[in-house]
């Protein structure tokens, strides 16, 4: 078994393309490599571990996506990680099919805890205090992550949880989700009357129904702190709604994808919604933004398509179109990928229409 990636992933060097070779080695090793990479590396028309020099490289390998819905998740564990302990197995929302299925280890997952309680001080998150939490959990990451993230931060959780695909399906039929939504708001709202929230995530649509409720609002102004947002675009006029209808609160947007194992980092936690950069954490997880026909990078300042990247010991993803368009930046200097800005769902993907319902 080869030592030197994992010694890279505990410690990562601080040259990004040091740390690319020793994952290309890692996946593309007979010894470690997962059958998916290594069966995919025999049709390739160039060699990955010589031919690919740089993060730029990457978009020469194929978009496996097709492979994480039906591949039975032993074709996905990496054989250097056998006789470790079996990863969890997360699902992301069904929007453009099938779900796709993603490992995760719990090297990855502390890695995370480590990074997003952190940066959740950073914002001013309320520490200590009650956290209501209106997201998916069940097969989703979300729920997970955001249990252990309450633990650490002293935080008594409280969860509704959220079906994104019976919604999904429901908008798709054409039927409106208002009455599952109505079925959310209940729910909130029965925890919203008995405890003093300090902290709320959930998704723009289900925060701007809950701010309808003057009760809701008047209960929630006494004592929230801090709201994170996620799973559906946030608008300027909505941000607007929700800052005026929640003074004093810090209000932020999270950016992340279940194809990446984690959400971006905001840049700058005092920035408002609309200006608002994400950056990756490289050299795990980077960005492009990339022409949505040619795929290459389009101009800073210009919007384009989000590929993403996820490099560790357990996954390798080079080269995932994601489903949303984002303005490009400059990554923060010397770091590699690009940084987003205002984030949307593209209208098709894969000649599918994107749905969003209330995530």
């Amino acid at each position: 078994m080869t030592s030197s990636f994992p010694r890279l992933e505990d410690s990562p060097t601080t040259d990004p393309e040091e740390y690319l070779h020793a994952a290309l080695r890692w996946h593309f090793s007979p010894e470690t490599g997962s059958p998916l990479w290594l069966g995919i590396a025999a049709e390739l028309d160039f060699d990955p571990v010589r031919d690919i020099r740089s993060f730029a490289d990457l978009g020469r390998f194929p978009d496996i996506a097709e492979h994480l819905r039906d591949r039975p998740v032993a074709d996905l564990l990496p054989r250097g990680l056998s006789g470790h302990p079996a990863p969890y197995v997360f699902e992301t929302g069904g929007t453009t099919g099938s779900p796709k299925r993603l490992l995760y280890t719990e090297r990855w997952i502390n890695r995370c805890l480590d990074w997003k309680t952190d940066e959740l001080r950073a914002a001013g998150f309320p520490t200590g205090d009650p956290w209501l939490v209106a997201m998916p959990s069940g097969p989703h990451a979300f729920g997970h992550t955001t249990r252990l993230q309450a633990r650490a931060l002293g935080s008594v959780l409280h969860t509704v949880d959220l079906d994104p695909r019976w919604v999904k399906k429901q908008v798709l039929a054409g039927h409106r989700p208002d009455a599952y939504v109505e079925h959310l708001i209940d729910q909130i709202s029965h925890i919203v009357r008995t405890q003093d929230i300090a902290a709320v995530t959930t998704t723009p649509p289900i925060l701007a129904e809950l701010v309808l409720r003057d009760d809701l609002v008047d209960r929630l102004r006494r004592t929230l702190k801090y709201v994170s947002l996620a799973g559906a675009q946030l608008g300027d006029d909505t941000f607007d709604l929700f800052v005026e209808a929640l003074p004093g609160t810090v209000i932020q947007n999270v950016y992340g994808s279940t194809m990446v194992l984690t959400t971006a980092k905001i840049r700058n936690p005092a920035d408002p919604a609309a200006a608002t950069v994400y950056d990756g954490y490289p050299p795990f997880v980077t960005f492009a933004v990339v022409d949505q026909e040619t795929h290459r990078p389009v101009e800073y300042g210009q919007r384009g398509q989000v590929r993403m990247t996820h490099i560790s010991s357990a996954v390798f993803i080079p080269n995932n179109l994601e489903r949303d368009s984002a303005i490009r930046l400059p990554g923060p200097a010397g770091a590699v990928g690009d940084a987003l800005r205002s984030p949307q769902p593209l209208e098709t993907f894969d000649g599918e229409r994107v749905i969003e319902g209330v995530y």
